[in-house]
């Protein structure tokens, strides 16, 4: 008996607590809704008594934010980019650019022979492919006038023409026998001291270890990167592209790729589909323009459409020009902000110019600024819980440590925070003149004539497509049982595959993903993988000063690990201290200091023909009479790793054999790399960005998501409805990364990005249901058909707004581009079905009641009076009655604040510190605003 009345004490009291929280969250609620609604009732006030001088304004501030784009300056190191600021590899790759500066250029080319290039057919056409290109003149510049010298005038060709010294007639000679034997006799490059087979794919080899035949081979051109002969060099290369694009008979396949090639085909395929988005806008211009205004001569809105495009140009010129001045970093990914902009500026002016669509006649015929007043109180919130979760979520991101993701999302709240003022104010003011113009019967097109007693016709002022379709079609079927019943099942089904897609996400960032498909680029990168598949990424271990006689055991000792380390490819280690070693004791010389250890390996590289092909990977503190090592480096290969994280350990691997072989460490400060030896290959940097992807994604996803659901809470102001709202949320959000996984993309930086903006514009399309569902009146079915009646059409033409602008990218042959395509469609689709169909269904079976209070349509004589400070004696009942339930309407119609509080008696300011802050701020601004 004890321990039931103690069961039914304990349940009371935990029923009173819960009682007094929802009060508390309900006058909370209260409170903030009507703060909101009070000062965008003000801006809208303003905004129709001056509506020029606000465009006047809106134009000047922001055309001067624009003037900080004098200093944009786009950064391309991929370092500064893609790498965190905290990885070692920054200051390392900063010492590698200065003391070993690349100034070369490439070209290679990839030969394929369904039998075997090792035949002397094949040796003929290669010979013939390098007669032509070192014979290209442009203007009276040849190929030997800028190449790469290894000794005196020969030229850095890597081939197996080499093993012949590319004597064209004595290569034509050849038979199949002798080539087989000279690649199992000379098995080193005499020029570069990597092994030949090196430059074989699929080659096979015989019971005796000897090589019998290969599909591939490569031939890499290397040339110096100067000023003066650039464009002349860059020509070259594209005569060459073209020579082996063209193809020859007796090779089966020819790939080619060059140091121009990137910038051709990457960027150029993106300038293409730049021109494909720029269409998108003008659809996007042409759909605005047929939904917002109505089909007959003073009613259509081709001058408010203009106008909110304009709000996205001037948006983007906010939000560069301050970032820029304030030194954020501009990168090529802020590209895709304008049409991110345009898919978020656009669903804030159909919720604005819904509300004004859906005012009441009485509001209708309100005076002009008290109209615009009426629709901004109304939509206001709304754009603001849209606005600020996009901004938040932004926010979020630029607390990433990878630093173009930062810069972006910088950028992006700079960007939706302006789109926000301006669909408020210039917006709000191009709309008021279109209003004051069309109750003055001025033509909506020539605004200069007016159509005297001019009648629309009735088919403009019907009911919209969509509002019949939402109230007679959509939102009754919705709400029958069985259609509640399959939207939660499909809802359920479709999440938990696409949660079981996302967690089989692999992270892979590649440049060479960027390239088209259809390009030679591409085909290059894919026969390279396909021919040379055990081959892996290039690297090479870097050496600053110090005693390299002292350390000389342990450097070879390093060698000596390398060399057997499973994820270094056998033969392609070319260290130049083994071949000065082995020369030291093959002519018996024993130095004893390190000036003789230099003096000694001066004279190697100056006189022995090995040494001679060296003299690159060295600096001396003096070129003519040596003391001192000042850097050094020694060249390799990895394994071909079969992904992302396979390469980086393998990357781990070597740098953890280096960091350990007792080498020196650097002691001349912090901007100098730690470790005095140490592993730089470009394909690290990758590896670097590609290390905290997958973590930074799933840590800007959860923080975004949890600023997300505080600010709806506190915009919407219940928390219950703002709970289910972010359920749709993390639905959509799943749903759009599985479905990514399945259509065959990768966690990357551009997956990245739009996976952060996935949250905010999830927010978009379910925020709005939210907030209008709070605050009709009725049942919970019949709150959700107005809703849908009132909100839905233009949550739908926000969406398939954002659709149109990316339609054309669905055949693009960029892979940024295609991801933004995919990203965009999925979010569209799942976010309109997760706002239009999953929460009306939640919202109908446990939505939370209506605010407290309901708005009457004031009268011009109140309005007054709330202008001048009516409510700073907490008296609001000039435009606001309270109540319970819709059937309690009337019987409460009349009370006043003090009545409100008293009838939740329980609920005292004492009580609850939120009210407590939430009545100062009303008490406060009205005071202020009087």
């Amino acid at each position: 008996m004890e321990d039931h009345m103690y069961h039914d004490y304990y349940l009371d009291e935990t029923s009173k607590i819960w009682t007094w929280m929802h009060n508390c969250l309900q006058k909370a609620s209260t409170a903030i809704v009507q703060t909101l609604e009070m000062a965008f009732f003000r801006i809208g006030h303003f905004v129709g008594e001056y509506p020029v001088l606000t465009i006047v304004l809106t134009l000047t501030i922001f055309g001067l934010c624009g003037i900080g784009l004098k200093t944009l300056s786009p950064v391309n190191d991929q370092a500064k980019l893609w790498v965190p600021k905290s990885s070692r590899i920054v200051n390392e790759k900063a010492w590698v650019d200065q003391t070993f500066p690349d100034k070369t250029r490439f070209v290679s080319i990839l030969l394929e022979s369904t039998e075997s290039v090792l035949t002397p057919k094949c040796l003929k056409a290669m010979m013939a492919f390098y007669d032509r290109a070192v014979a290209m003149n442009m203007s009276g510049t040849m190929f030997p006038d800028f190449c790469v010298g290894i000794m005196g005038p020969v030229c850095r060709v890597s081939s197996l023409l080499e093993l012949w010294n590319y004597n064209s007639s004595l290569i034509a000679s050849l038979t199949h026998d002798q080539i087989i034997s000279k690649i199992n006799t000379v098995k080193t490059s005499h020029y570069f001291g990597w092994e030949i087979s090196t430059l074989l794919g699929g080659y096979i080899n015989n019971t005796n270890g000897n090589i019998v035949e290969a599909t591939a081979t490569q031939m890499t051109f290397v040339t110096r990167q100067e000023e003066k002969t650039e464009e002349k060099i860059k020509e070259w290369e594209k005569k060459v592209i073209e020579l082996v694009t063209g193809g020859h008979p007796d090779i089966s396949a020819l790939f080619v790729y060059a140091s121009r090639s990137f910038d051709d085909e990457g960027y150029g395929a993106v300038n293409n589909d730049i021109t494909l988005l720029t269409a998108g806008f003008s659809i996007v211009f042409a759909f605005v323009l047929l939904s917002l205004g109505k089909f007959n001569l003073t009613e259509h809105k081709i001058y408010v459409s203009m106008a909110g495009i304009m709000c996205i140009g001037l948006a983007i010129l906010f939000a560069y020009g301050l970032a820029t001045a304030l030194d954020v970093m501009y990168s090529p990914i802020q590209t895709i902000m304008p049409f991110m902009l345009l898919g978020v500026g656009v669903d804030d002016m159909f919720i604005v110019l819904e509300v004004w669509k859906n005012l009441s006649p009485e509001e209708n015929n309100l005076p002009v600024p008290q109209k615009i007043a009426t629709t901004l109180k109304h939509a206001g919130v709304s754009i603001t819980v849209t606005s600020l979760t996009d901004a938040v979520a932004f926010g979020v991101g630029a607390s990433t440590v990878i630093p173009a993701l930062s810069s972006f999302c910088i950028f992006a709240v700079l960007g939706i925070l302006g789109l926000f003022i301006l669909v408020a104010t210039f917006f709000s003011a191009c709309l008021t003149l279109d209003e004051k113009r069309r109750r003055a019967g001025l033509d909506a097109c020539i605004v200069c004539c007016k159509h005297r007693n001019y009648m629309p016709n009735k088919c403009s002022q019907g009911a919209s497509f969509l509002h019949i379709f939402f109230s007679r079609l959509y939102a009754p079927v919705l709400m029958t049982n069985l259609a509640k019943v399959l939207i939660i099942i499909a809802s359920l089904v479709v999440f938990s595959v696409n949660l079981w897609s996302f967690s089989k996400m692999k992270t892979e960032f590649s440049l060479a993903s960027y390239i088209p498909s259809d390009s030679y680029a591409f085909a290059y990168f894919q026969a390279k993988r396909r021919l040379f598949n055990s081959k892996g990424e290039d690297t090479a271990v870097y050496c600053g000063e110090f005693s390299y006689l002292q350390h000389s055991q342990q450097l070879e000792n390093l060698h000596l690990q390398i060399s057997s380390s499973s994820s270094i490819l056998n033969g392609t280690i070319n260290a130049w201290f083994i071949h000065y070693h082995k020369w030291l004791s093959y002519h018996g010389y024993l130095p004893s200091t390190e000036q003789e250890y230099v003096s000694y390996l001066h004279r190697f590289l100056g006189n022995s023909t090995a040494g001679q092909t060296l003299r690159h990977f060295i600096i001396f503190d003096n070129d003519l009479s040596p003391s001192v090592i000042k850097a050094s480096y020694f060249t390799l290969q990895h394994v071909m790793q079969p992904d992302t994280k396979s390469g980086i350990a393998a990357m781990d691997s070597l740098i953890s054999l280096i960091d350990n072989a007792g080498l020196p460490l650097s002691d001349k400060g912090s901007d100098l790399p730690k470790h005095k030896c140490f592993a730089y290959s470009l394909s690290y940097l990758t590896y670097e960005t590609n290390r905290v992807l997958h973590k930074e994604l799933l840590r800007n996803l959860a923080m975004s998501g949890a600023c997300v659901l505080v600010v709806t809470t506190l915009l919407i102001a219940d928390l219950w409805t703002s709970t289910l709202v972010f359920l749709c949320v993390i639905f959509t959000v799943v749903d759009v990364a599985g479905s990514l996984q399945f259509w065959g993309t990768y966690i990357d930086t551009a997956s990245s990005i739009l996976l952060t903006l996935t949250v905010g514009l999830a927010v978009d399309y379910s925020a709005h249901i939210g907030h209008t569902f709070m605050t009709v009146s009725g049942s919970r079915t019949e709150r959700t058909v107005a809703t849908l009646t009132k909100i839905g059409p233009a949550v739908f033409n926000g969406g398939f707004s954002t659709f149109l602008a990316f339609v054309l990218l669905a055949n693009s042959s960029s892979y940024g581009f295609v991801v933004f395509f995919r990203v965009f469609f999925t979010v569209v689709v799942f976010g309109l079905f997760h706002g239009l169909a999953l929460l009306p269904v939640m919202l109908s079976l446990v939505g939370s009641s209506q605010y407290l209070y309901k708005d009457p349509v004031p009268k011009p004589q109140e309005m007054t009076v709330i202008l001048d400070g009516a409510a700073q004696k907490n008296d609001t009942s000039a435009f606001r009655h309270n109540t319970r339930t819709p059937n309690e309407q009337l019987q409460f119609g009349s009370m006043g604040h003090h009545q409100v509080q008293k009838m939740y008696a329980e609920v005292t300011l004492s009580d609850c510190f939120i009210v407590v802050f939430v009545d100062l701020m009303i008490h406060s601004s009205t005071a202020g605003n009087s």
